[in-house]
């Protein structure tokens, strides 16, 4: 009995034996493919890991897509910056001086030359103006021409985009003084009660009336810097340019008119011998003095017997102009130079109408 159950003992051992022996060999051997696989894999993404690490990689096809994307939605954002404004835009300020006056009256102008619009309105007792359904913009102007006493107001690039936007306006004062003056004739004599019409070129617009006194002198209180014309209407018509009016020199300007004691007539003929009657006639003075410049046209049309006239002339060159037509098939222009004072002061014109 003892010897049966040693024997059973042993063969237990054996059984047991063989049965690890056949279950362990193919732990190693089984699946190669797989084990060598997962062991390549590893390697291969950690390879990739460090050559990402130390290199650029160039963007596919669909990265290039994305940041394109990105940059187009930058820009668009940045144009949007107008175009997703308000619609309807009220623009509103105040235009006073430069002490807080309030300025009524004055035309502010608003203009966009990208949207080809514009716009006017005038101050109020306040000195408030107001555009109210304004399009969004970027290249609004806004500007002022006062008629007082100040400077031009200009401020362009404003950009428009909320519903209520405000621009105020500050009129810088012109420095003003008192011009000064006399007018005389080419023998330096004054010539007395002429009005002159004075306009300042820096103002838009900004003229005033004066006469000239016993001596020929004329005064303008409250003048403002900068460059004028002065203008004489009438038959001793004289326009004098190339003027500067500086208030703290107070230098006075000195105009001269042609004006004197000469005479000048003529006949006008064509070439038959017949006279033209009703023929225009025009008689031209210039004298440069300095930067000045002063011009004169006088104007006179020929009687039924062709005969014009011209009086009170200064001496000098003058430039006759004589235009003359029959019915509306002929018209002719004739041009000469006449010394006044030197020269004869009876004129034959001939017009060849052949």
């Amino acid at each position: 009995m003892g010897r049966n159950r040693k024997l059973l003992i042993v063969a237990s051992i054996v059984l047991a034996t063989i049965v690890m022996a056949f279950f362990s060999h193919p732990l190693v051997d089984w699946y190669p493919n797989q084990n060598q696989s997962t062991y390549a894999e590893f390697r291969s993404k950690r390879a990739d890991l460090n050559q990402a690490n130390s290199q650029n990689i160039p963007l596919d096809d669909g990265d290039h897509e994305v940041q394109s994307t990105i940059e187009e939605q930058s820009i668009t954002e940045n144009s949007q910056d107008i175009t997703t404004a308000s619609e309807n835009i009220t623009l509103s300020g105040w235009v006073g001086t430069e002490l807080g006056e309030n300025i009524s009256g004055e035309t502010v102008l608003l203009y966009s030359p990208s949207q080809k619009a514009q716009y006017s309105t005038i101050t109020g007792f306040s000195g408030e103006f107001e555009f109210t359904d304004l399009k969004p913009g970027w290249d609004y102007v806004l500007k002022v021409s006062p008629q007082g006493m100040f400077q031009r107001y200009t401020k362009s690039q404003i950009k428009l985009r909320s519903d209520q936007e405000v621009q105020n306006i500050v009129l810088e004062s012109t420095r003003l003084g008192i011009l000064t003056g006399n007018l005389v004739d080419p023998y330096d004599r004054p010539v007395t009660d002429i009005e002159l019409i004075v306009q300042t070129l820096e103002k838009d617009s900004w003229t005033t009336k004066v006469l000239t006194d016993a001596n020929g002198s004329f005064s303008v209180a409250d003048f403002p810097i900068g460059r004028f014309k002065v203008a004489i209407k009438g038959q001793q018509a004289l326009t004098a340019s190339g003027l500067k009016f500086d208030p703290d020199t107070g230098m006075p300007v000195n105009l001269t008119i042609d004006l004197g004691p000469y005479n000048l007539r003529g006949r006008i003929y064509d070439e038959s011998g017949q006279t033209l009657d009703g023929a225009d006639v025009f008689l031209n003075w210039a004298l440069h003095k300095n930067s000045a410049r002063f011009r004169s046209t006088r104007k006179v049309s020929a009687n039924a017997n062709g005969e014009f006239q011209f009086t009170g002339l200064g001496p000098g060159n003058h430039e006759l102009v004589v235009s003359a037509w029959r019915g509306n098939t002929f018209k002719q222009m004739v041009k000469q130079t006449v010394n006044v004072g030197v020269d004869s002061g009876e004129l034959i014109i001939v017009f060849n109408t052949l």
